[in-house]
């Protein structure tokens, strides 16, 4: 059910808007009409403001831009933020919206997020953008098993310390590269170190939660991933093949984590020209 909206700038093109989802008010910004739009989902502690290098692209399209709960102007209730509680906000978002069918671009998080959405939406999906992010996968062995789980679980118990702001910091330091201007690193660590303490741990936990991918499990939908290069992530591009069939993959050196802060015009192009080729709106 619609709580308000409010108008920005010219009402016919672009709407701000809050959602009642389980209880708590998700926030969003509704750029022109249609049935079929592209849905923006940010990154663990991010907004919808991540995207504003992007109006170039969403700015001409049926396209929503949504805070995720705990994240942006949407509100932070002290709850579990699983990947299903995001997925099940952005459908809520697009039924108020009157979305019918959605291309998720995800960044970060986002991408977990997306596929969260893919799995219970399968007729709501058209397609997927993949922005730095990781689809899960099946650990090793029992080995590898409880050593992610410790590891994450280190994680989000430090998040709810009383430094967990310095925590955070320090994560988001790792995020950077040389591209990633001054500006950039003040704005960035700003929005993302004012999450509440509950909100980043509990997100953290809820990636960690979320089911790899299964043998067999696959999409048909038109996918793009758009990664940043960096060690380790050697053959990701024929591991995500075999989810993703129709896949078109990117690898940029020399990016950070936000690549589409860092190189909008570049990002932007790409992005464009997947959806035009692909059909998508």
């Amino acid at each position: 059910m619609r709580q308000s909206i409010v108008p920005l700038f010219i009402a016919s093109v672009m709407s701000a808007a809050d959602v009642m989802y389980d209880g708590s008010r998700v926030h969003y910004e509704s750029h022109g009409p249609g049935k079929d739009a592209v849905v923006l989902i940010h990154g663990w502690t991010c907004d919808l403001t991540f995207w504003s290098g992007q109006a170039g692209v969403y700015e001409k399209r049926r396209a929503l831009l949504v805070d995720l709960p705990g994240h942006g102007r949407s509100e932070k209730p002290d709850v579990q933020y699983t990947q299903e509680r995001f997925a099940r906000a952005i459908e809520a978002v697009m039924r108020d919206a009157g979305v019918e069918r959605a291309t998720l671009v995800g960044h970060s998080m986002g991408v977990p997020v997306a596929i969260t959405f893919l799995r219970l939406f399968p007729a709501r999906t058209k397609a997927l953008v993949m922005v730095d992010g990781s689809v899960p996968r099946p650990p090793k062995d029992d080995a590898d098993r409880a050593g992610q789980k410790a590891r994450l679980g280190l994680l989000s118990r430090s998040l709810r310390e009383p430094n967990y702001r310095e925590t955070a910091q320090q994560m988001i330091e790792m995020m950077f590269s040389d591209k990633t201007t001054p500006a950039q690193r003040a704005e960035i660590r700003s929005r993302m170190t004012a999450a509440p303490s509950h909100v980043m741990a509990s997100a953290i936990e809820g990636m960690a939660a979320l089911e790899p991918v299964k043998p067999g499990e696959n999409y048909k939908v038109p996918a793009m991933a758009i990664m940043a290069a960096k060690p380790g992530r050697e053959g990701y591009d024929a591991y995500l093949r075999t989810v993703f069939p129709n896949l078109k993959y990117e690898e940029w050196d020399g990016s950070g984590h936000f690549l589409m802060m860092e190189s909008p015009g570049r990002f932007n192009r790409a992005l464009d020209g997947f959806l035009t080729a692909s059909g998508l709106p």
